[in-house]
């Protein structure tokens, strides 16, 4: 079933089912909506960009360019590994 797709056919199907018809019906919409989600949050799922932090943070009195450039590196490293561990942690709650 697509996004908006409940029309007169499903919705008199839906309506002659008896309990344990149902209840499968909805676990399959529940299923497919939860796998869709998973799939939709692990693609747009990116390292942000960390333009300007090195200039940013060369404002900070005492940090020059190679130590703004170690911290942007450390940050961004930081960044991939949590987003990796997130992944691991939703593949896991959905079963894969």
């Amino acid at each position: 079933m697509k996004r908006g797709d409940f029309n007169r056919k499903l919705y008199d199907r839906v309506r002659k089912m008896d309990h344990r018809q149902m209840q499968e019906f909805f676990n399959q919409v529940f299923d497919s909506g939860y796998a869709a989600g998973v799939k939709d949050v692990s693609e747009k799922r990116q390292v942000p960009e960390l333009i300007g932090l090195e200039e940013k943070l060369q404002e900070i009195r005492g940090i020059g360019g190679a130590k703004a450039r170690a911290i942007s590196e450390t940050v961004k490293e930081f960044l991939e590994r949590k987003g990796a561990d997130t992944d691991e942690n939703s593949s896991a709650l959905s079963g894969e």
